[in-house]
This record gives structure tokens, sequence and C-alpha cells, in this order.
């Protein structure tokens, strides 16, 4: 099938009109009077300013908020409301499960809670917890390039080892880099070889429970100990003049990959570059209009076969010689650090996982968890550490049933109860919460920027999830009175509108 291309939205910038000397004189002494009404009002009402805006307040200030208490009789209308709006999805729909939580912890709506349904990406809340839980916000990845004796003359004598970490955000200029920091150092020649080092995660590329109709789609790659660029490759088409075969360059350079076919310039645009049946192996064919630049991610394999090629090009590029291709093994553990690229903060690597539902780094960050003390990091320890951790925090997991990281598996069940607590948890955590930052703004960011709300705009945060006939949404979203709610809402195999019905709900939790 066809890869879907990479659209990119451009936004125009609107010039601002200067306005009369006389205008500007009295938007001045407005703005005088506002910051003196300000400075002479009572301190609680300060507090309110900063609940009636919270996106442009810290996270731990809108989390001190004060809260109005939820008497009986609002409670009633917030089910009533909720009930309704959500109406629109749980008609007729398969299942469902879902919860409201106020911010003393009080459940103040309950429709099917503990009922375990398909969670798709909402599952992603589940590996957050369990990473930051586990590592902290601060742990950062370390990529090695070693060796067993240190460079002389311009020559490395042994082997070039470069040791993953499962890091999920390295990228090919990362390793570049490295190339670069050998080259300044006055090395020529690698003597050895290249030897990828994989073994910080062990099992499967690919999860056997995934739809095998998905493997041609950037959303379902490979997990490894070196993953690369996302386990991508960049496919960048040109289109020339009118018939004449359009550009295609791959990145990064790999003798790992076979490409043939052709796209032609000129007709419509139909670029197709699928993979064949043999492995990162790519058919070119369709059409691009001339002039035209497009950019195509496509999932390979045998990612660390793959890595050691795009090393050995590298090095080449870099000015080095190698006369041995790449191979793997596992790097010896008196080898010395030559170079070391290290990963932005786990909560900025969690924030990119929330914000553009990324699977890749799901999967990582799930399967790393297995190996934290010192057993083999596999999908199987890795869920077991995320099930652990849950226990640990006291979260109910009814009818828990996971088998990977990012809730791409239909085998997926999770109910709105264990979510909900997850988020509840985080929010009471010591010190303020550390989870509400890191998820997307609804209307603004990543998955959440198509989402029209009302009432909740630029007040809610979530993690969405969509996968077949199942959607979800779960975050959190800030009332008129009553501080920081939390909710988790998931339907499956509606026939109706569930995104509409969860907005229009979240909607209605914001106006309380």
């Amino acid at each position: 099938m066809p890869y879907v291309k990479n659209n990119t939205n451009y936004r125009k910038r609107s010039k601002r009109s200067r306005g009369r000397k006389r205008a500007a004189a009295l938007g001045i002494l407005c703005l005088l009077a506002v910051i003196l009404a300000l400075a002479l009002r009572p301190h609680s009402h300060a507090a309110g300013v900063a609940a009636f805006r919270p996106e442009t307040a810290s996270a731990a200030v809108v989390h001190r908020v004060h809260a109005a208490p939820w008497s009986p009789a609002a409670r009633e209308d917030l089910r009533k409301q909720i009930r309704s709006a959500l109406a629109g999805g749980t008609d007729g729909a398969r299942e469902w499960s879902c919860i409201v939580i106020a911010q003393d912890g009080t459940v103040l709506y309950d429709d099917r809670a503990s009922h375990a349904v398909s969670p798709a990406s909402a599952q992603k809340l589940i590996v957050a917890d369990a990473t930051l839980t586990a590592r902290g916000t601060g742990y950062r990845f370390d990529t090695l390039f070693a060796a067993t004796q240190p460079p002389s003359g311009g020559t490395l004598q042994g082997n070039l080892y470069v040791a993953g970490s499962g890091d999920p955000s390295l990228r090919s200029d990362d390793l570049k880099q490295g190339v670069a920091a050998l080259r300044a150092a006055g090395v020529s020649t690698i003597g050895g070889r290249v030897v990828i080092d994989p073994s910080a995660l062990a099992g499967e590329e690919i999860n056997p429970l995934w739809n095998a109709d998905d493997a041609n789609e950037d959303f379902m790659t490979a997990t490894s100990g070196i993953s690369l660029d996302g386990d991508t490759a960049e496919f960048h088409v040109i289109g020339e003049s009118a018939g004449a075969p359009a550009e295609v360059t791959v990145y990064p350079k790999s003798s790992a990959l076979h490409v043939y076919g052709s796209v032609a310039s000129g007709g419509g645009d139909d670029v197709i570059i699928a993979a064949t049946e043999t492995p990162n192996e790519f058919r070119l064919a369709g059409s691009i209009p001339p002039g035209v630049e497009e950019k195509y991610w496509l999932p390979v394999h045998g990612i660390p076969q793959y890595a050691g090629s795009v090393m050995d090009a590298m090095l080449r590029g870099g000015g080095i010689v190698t006369d041995h291709p790449a191979t793997t093994g596992e790097a010896p553990v008196d080898a010395s650090i030559l170079w070391t690229h290290r990963s932005k903060p786990l909560a900025d690597l969690i924030k990119h996982m929330l914000i553009f539902s990324d699977n890749h780094y799901a999967e990582q960050l799930m399967r790393g968890l297995g190996g934290m003390n010192g057993g083999i990091a596999t999908d199987a320890t890795g869920l077991a550490e995320e099930r652990h951790i849950l226990q640990t925090e006291g979260i109910p997991v009814p009818g828990l049933h996971i088998v990977d990281g990012s809730g791409l598996a239909h085998a997926n069940r999770v109910s709105a109860l264990t979510l909900g607590k997850i988020l509840a948890h985080f929010d009471a955590a010591e010190g303020g919460n550390s989870l509400y930052p890191l998820l997307p703004r609804g209307g603004k960011d990543g998955t959440l920027r198509m989402y029209h709300f009302t009432s909740a705009a630029g007040r809610v945060r979530a993690k969405s999830g969509h996968l077949d006939d199942a959607a979800s949404l779960a975050g959190y979203v800030n009332t008129q009175k009553h501080g920081r709610v939390v909710f988790a809402f998931l339907i499956n195999g509606s026939p109706g509108d569930p995104d509409g019905a969860i907005v229009t709900a979240v909607d209605r939790i914001a106006e309380r």
C-alpha cells in the first residue's frame, strides 16, 4: 500500500496596525488603571486570576488554586450533563468505560469505570506513569562509541563498538556527530570493524499481535536497543521537468536498503513507496508534479545490521577508512568510552510521546523497563514491570490486559478507572503534578490540535486514542469553580460520533 505523505501546515503572520497617538495614550492609562486595581485587590482574588488562565501558569501554581467543594446538587447536575453529552457516543456502542474524578479524589461520575475496553493510544499513560516513576524526569539515555584500546597514529587498531541504550530519540545525525568527534581526535582508520551492540533491549522487533496490514506505515516500526531515526528511512522526492523521472534520495545512506522503480514527474500527485516482501526493499511508482518536494518515512527492519551499514557510510563520508563491513556483538565490559551521546531528559521524551502519540517511543520505553533490575529487557519483562509499578502505586487494574506499550494492538484492555487513577495519582504527587505539563493542550498540540473544544478551550490537557472503532480521551480539565478534574472516556464500537460526544462532555465539565 502507498505510504501517506507528511503534510506540513504553514501559518501566516498578520501585521499589527499602528494606532493613533491618542488611542495609544488612552490604552496606557487604561493599563495603569488595571494594574492599580489588581494591586489593591485582596490576595484571594489574585489566585482566581491564575485559575482563570491555567495554561499560562506553572503546573504547581494551578494545583494549589482553591477549589470550591462539590455539593450534592452540583454532582448530580454534572452527572446529568456528562451522561447526556456522552449519549452521542455510547448509544448503541459495543462497550465503554468512563470516569470523572474531583481534585480531592472523589469520584464524580462512573459509568462502567471498572470495565476494561480497548484504550487505543490512551494506554500510553501507563508507560508514561511507569517510566517517570521508575527513572525520574531527569533520566537520560546514553549511546556510546567505545574501543578496547585507544587510537594511535590515526588508527584505531581494534573494533569500534557502538552501544545503544534503547534511546527512542537517537537520530543518525547524532551518530554523525560522533564520527566527526573521532575525526577531530585524529582517527583516520578503523583497523577492525564497526560492532553494533543492541543488547540493551531483546526480543522480536515487531509485536506479533499488531495488525500486519500496517507494516508499511511509520506508526508501526521496529523496537531495538540501537533504534535509529525512529527505525525509519526518509525518502525525499522532488518533481523534475514534466516527463523526466523525479529525483529520489534516501537518508541516511545505507547499503542495507534497496530501491527500484521510479516516480514520474508530471501528472497527478500519487507517489507510491511500497515495501516489498524482501526486508528493506522498496518499490517506487506513481507521479509527482514538477517542482514539488515531498518527504516520506518508511519503516526499516533488521535494525542492528541497518545501523551498522549507516555507520559504515558515515565513517567513509567523514574521511575514516574501514576495510571490513560492520557486524553485531556486545561491547567488552573493559572497553573505554571514546564518545557519548546523551538524550534529552526523560520528561522531554515523554512529552514528545504523549503530544505526537509516538508508538515507537512507547515501545522502546516500555521494553526498557524490563531491564532496569538486571533482567532481560523484553516485552514480557517490560509489561510485568508496568504492572508491578501500578500495584506499588495502589492503582486499581480491573480487567487489565496489556500486550504492548503503545496501545497499537487490538488485544489490549484497560479500564477508565485505571487511567483515571494514574492521572489522579500524579495530580496528588508531592511537589506538584509532573504529568500534566507533558500532555498536549486541547485544540493546540499534536494529536489534540484538531479537537474543537468550546468551554474547555485553553483548559484541557489530555491523551487521545484511536484504533479502528475505538475512541478515547483521558486527561485533566480545569473547571470554573471546582479546580482541576481528571477524566477518562473510552468508547468502543460506537455507531455515532464518539469523539464529538467526548469533546462535548469535557466542555460540560469545564463549565462547572
